[in-house]
């Protein structure tokens, strides 16, 4: 399949080509959803493989996320099948260079309390730095978007900086069903 995936919206989309400052930026999407459902991504409406290394699909995954809720609630899953095998210098010196280590930082230790992997949540613990401010992942549409954000953020998040629409509860839920043993 190629183009956005069915979940994503067509603005969110349009948004995230419009912001990609890399070459074949339509087919950094593709390559990345498919190498992330290759990692175990529940990502409806994309096959399996591995086109990309999975510190370049992460990295890449996190520029994507802000425009695609699917896709930020299954990097958790993604990342509790694969963390003993990245590379995580360079996936820490992708996050940087592209000023989302906070984002990776707030994944990761996501990522470990939903999966009981203490080591992992010290990997995070170790790049975290109070934010200057609080932002929204995702583009609020109106007031009511911002009140919501502001009572469903995930503890987590806020702590490293985010606010969003969607609770710990809906990571959890699709973590509890896609991760399986780790």
């Amino acid at each position: 399949m190629h183009g956005p995936s069915p979940n994503s919206t067509a603005a969110g989309d349009k948004l995230t080509m419009e912001t990609m400052d890399v070459p074949g930026q339509a087919n950094d999407w593709a390559a990345t959803a498919e190498t992330l459902v290759a990692l175990g991504a529940p990502l409806s409406g994309w096959r399996p493989n591995r086109r990309l290394a999975p510190e370049v699909a992460l990295a890449f995954a996190l520029r994507f996320a802000s425009t695609d809720a699917s896709l930020l609630r299954s990097l958790p899953v993604v990342l509790a099948r694969t963390w003993r095998e990245l590379d995580w210098s360079k996936l820490e010196n992708s996050a940087r260079a592209q000023d989302s280590l906070a984002l990776l930082g707030m994944l990761t230790e996501l990522t470990a309390s939903l999966a009981g992997l203490k080591e992992l949540g010290e990997k995070a613990r170790r790049w975290w730095r109070p934010p200057r401010e609080t932002r929204h992942l995702f583009r609020p549409r109106n007031d009511f978007d911002r009140e919501l954000a502001e009572h469903r953020t995930p503890p987590v998040a806020r702590k490293w900086g985010f606010l969003m629409n969607m609770g710990e509860d809906s990571f959890r839920a699709l973590y509890e069903r896609h991760a399986g043993q780790v």
